[in-house]
């Protein structure tokens, strides 16, 4: 892959995120290989964001062009699908306005480049921030406990533990994006989760151990704070279609279906901890959930939990 090939745009959609918007913006123009371009795409935002971002960039010297295309409120799948659009380099680096990279984040990919010339996507490992608390994910490798090379395991590696990686941690070819139709839009969540998924299953993804991309638990207005689904989200519910219907390849079945028990089982921790035992009952009832037997036991032992603190509570009051 020539340098030429291995131009890159960063995207990032912005909604209401004046807090953090410069910070993420800093952590690219620090890197010791910078991207060709930065789209920022405004999703509608109804606080400073723009504002402040127009400010930081005015007294600016930036070595790479750095756009800022504003829309209506569409969600972040729509915003990040602009930016795949009006993107003019090979690769999309992906950056979410609340996260961060380590200064060699971007040179990382391009050694993954230069190494795996022909994969879909490049994806490092990470951390996950919470104040100045750097924290490992845990997730659950399958060869050796470290795993840099072409990734043939996500959906066992994702189905064990914490994701690999995340939506700040990855590069995808544009063109594959735009093959496997960029990011759904108007689903509530997992739209991330759905590329994941396609990549792994239609294309190839080489990974880095190193964790240079963080992940900010604490930042504002995060969409996986405020929004717990009460059903299985529809790229999960695609997968288990495609397991149905024979388009994914035997060896990779279970994989895929214990994936998406993990997701079941996400959910139904969530809506104990909110209270909705009904939800939760009905996510843990699904046959999926018995490939992680130990997880659903556990779960269904803090949901009765929670049932009979709620019954002690009624009757005290």
């Amino acid at each position: 892959m020539s340098a030429l090939e291995k131009t890159i745009t960063v995207v990032i959609p912005l909604y209401n995120k004046a807090a953090h918007i410069v910070d993420t913006l800093k952590s690219i123009l620090r890197q010791t290989t910078l991207p060709e371009e930065i789209i920022i795409v405004d999703d509608g935002s109804t606080d400073n964001s723009v504002k402040t971002l127009e400010s930081f960039l005015a007294g600016v010297r930036a070595r790479c062009d750095i756009r800022i295309i504003k829309q209506k409120n569409g969600g972040v799948s729509k915003a990040r699908n602009t930016g795949i659009q009006h993107a003019k380099s090979n690769f999309i680096a992906l950056l979410d306005a609340d996260d961060s990279w380590a200064p060699d984040y971007l040179a990382e990919i391009k050694v993954l480049m230069g190494s795996f010339p022909d994969a879909g996507a490049y994806a490092t490992n990470y951390y996950k921030l919470e104040g100045d608390k750097f924290i490992v994910p845990k997730i659950r490798f399958t060869k050796n406990g470290k795993h840099t090379g072409i990734m043939d395991d996500y959906f066992e590696i994702a189905a064990r533990g914490d994701l690999p990686f995340m939506t700040s941690s990855i590069c995808i070819r544009r063109s594959v994006l735009l093959y496997l139709g960029g990011f759904p839009e108007g689903e509530p969540m997992g739209e991330d989760q759905d590329v994941w998924a396609k990549l792994s299953l239609e294309s190839s993804i080489a990974y880095s151990h190193k964790r240079v991309s963080h992940y900010h638990l604490d930042a504002t207005n995060r969409a996986c704070n405020s929004n717990a689904p009460k059903e299985e989200c529809p790229f999960s519910k695609r997968l288990k279609m495609a397991v149905q219907v024979n388009q994914v390849k035997p060896s990779l079945r279970r994989h895929v279906l214990a994936y998406t028990a993990t997701h079941l089982l996400h959910l139904a921790k969530q809506q104990i901890e909110l209270g909705g035992f009904t939800e939760a009952e009905n996510l843990l009832a699904d046959e999926r959930c018995s490939l992680l037997m130990l997880k659903k036991l556990r779960l269904k032992t803090k949901l009765a939990a929670y049932k009979m603190r709620g019954l002690v509570g009624r009757l005290v009051a």
